[in-house]
């Protein structure tokens, strides 16, 4: 008998990895998706709310008609900062324009329609998966503490436990974004796995994956490699690499696949108030505080394992040939190394 498809909450800030993220969550017939929530992050809440709309009616099928939620349009404490540079470029999503939506963002605060998800739910139904600064997760748990005792698990894309950050030399961007949102989730005792930029980069899509989806040509794998193509450019100019990592999809990758990751119990938190160590995930992991774990933090990733489900599933999903063989062609997945 096949397992029934775990339901999900996509909390996000799209962002070309959140873009590939909701490709990915809408390709996997193991999840179950009950709504995206937005937040501001990688662009400001309007433009993050319209690239959700965007994307979910790209997608369509059962995407079309997913329920697309407002959220908090800046940090709990913090005055929202965008990133300096504009990693993700023009209106967040590299450039690439995709058609206007057709259908208007659905009523009511996320945060509520989430705790309404949750409330409606069996105990351990719902997974939050969340692929932004986690100034919404923060506040349900905080205006419906009930909800900690009923979610199956919160799998976070945020933090670099074990190696530097992205927003600042110690932190990454989505918990630097909000600090003390992401110290409230990661001590709030709900189920947690985080996947951090300790494994994300290690699991790089090179430019050739991006030329074979815009070489696919259907309107979902062409928007997809145009997205990493631009992402791909950045990666060259920056860090002399082609290939790009897409953190995001490997926390939906997580939901479905944890065995593409390997992973560490640990106690965690967030620093706060350091200079400069704001935003810094901090993972005890050999038991100097003497507190028990809270969170299983990912540790390492089958980078070619990934980059297979991700082609796999986009190809297969949305391509134009979906038969035929792009995505189990060898010549098509050849690995390509840092030079």
């Amino acid at each position: 008998m096949s397992r029934a498809p775990s339901r999900v909450v996509i909390d996000c800030d799209p962002g070309i990895d959140d873009a590939i993220a909701l490709f990915l969550v809408y390709a996997s017939p193991e999840l179950d998706v009950a709504g995206v929530t937005t937040v501001a992050g990688n662009v400001g809440l309007d433009q993050v709310v319209d690239n959700a709309l965007r994307l979910c009616d790209l997608v369509g099928g059962p995407a079309a008609t997913t329920p697309v939620l407002r959220g908090h349009a800046g940090p709990l404490a913090r005055a929202l900062r965008q990133p300096d540079e504009p990693v993700h470029g023009a209106y967040g999503l590299g450039g690439v324009e995709l058609p206007a939506a057709v259908r208007p963002v659905h009523p009511g605060h996320a945060v509520d329609w989430i705790a309404d998800q949750v409330y409606d739910s069996g105990p351990g139904e719902i997974t939050v998966i969340a692929t932004a600064p986690l100034t919404n997760i923060a506040a349900l748990l905080h205006t419906h503490p009930d909800t900690r005792e009923r979610l199956r698990e919160i799998v976070v894309m945020g933090g670099a436990a074990f190696a530097p950050g992205n927003a600042t030399p110690a932190a990454e961007f989505n918990f630097h974004a909000d600090p003390e949102a992401a110290r409230y989730v990661t001590e709030s005792g709900v189920p947690l796995r985080i996947v951090g930029l300790d494994v994300t980069r290690k699991a790089l899509t090179p430019l050739t994956d991006a030329d074979v989806l815009i070489a696919d040509g259907a309107p979902v794998t062409s928007a997809a490699g145009r997205m990493l193509r631009h992402l791909v450019e950045r990666y060259a100019r920056r860090h002399k690499v082609r290939a790009c990592a897409v953190h995001d999809a490997l926390a939906v990758a997580a939901a479905v696949r944890p065995d593409l990751l390997e992973w560490t119990d640990a106690w965690v938190t967030v620093e706060c108030a350091g200079e400069f160590t704001r935003g810094a995930l901090v993972a005890d992991v050999h038991g100097r505080t003497g507190l028990p774990p809270n969170a299983r933090v990912a540790t390492g990733v089958d980078a070619q394992a990934f980059r297979t489900f991700l082609m796999t599933r986009l190809l297969d999903r949305y391509g134009a040939h979906p038969d035929g063989g792009h995505a189990s062609n060898p010549d098509l997945l050849t690995d390509q190394r840092r030079k």
